[in-house]
């Protein structure tokens, strides 16, 4: 495979771990995650992947009833996003960091289990 195949797949990886996301198929979508991290050519993009790979565990998580593990896979999710431009790989980041962050606020303040955020294109 050269590197344009290379780079398409991961980014067909990133679209389907995207909608699976977006499904609340948190553990299929670290799996697209993880395969799109072993498909791409540029290490500058390894956090950006692994940024969402967290998100999906800690959502996986939360599914399990396991707030304890989700709150440090959304504090992980966030530090690996951070550098990230709000619109990156044809994705909302700005938004997405947002959500993430409520998500961990609200784990954190009162302990109920929030919503899943979604994933929205640019």
């Amino acid at each position: 495979m050269d590197g344009n195949e290379t780079a398409a797949s991961a980014r067909e990886c990133l679209a389907q771990g995207v909608a699976l996301f977006n499904r609340g198929e948190f553990f299929e979508a670290h799996e697209a995650m993880e395969e799109a991290m072993d498909l791409i050519d540029d290490d500058d993009d390894w956090e950006f992947f692994l940024g969402l790979l967290r998100a999906a565990v800690a959502n996986h998580k939360l599914t399990q009833g396991a707030a304890s593990g989700a709150i440090a896979h959304l504090q992980a999710a966030l530090r690996y996003l951070a550098p990230y431009p709000d619109r990156y790989q044809g994705l909302k980041l700005r938004e997405l960091r947002y959500a993430l962050s409520a998500q961990l606020n609200r784990l954190m303040s009162d302990g109920e289990p929030p919503h899943a955020p979604q994933i929205e294109l640019t």
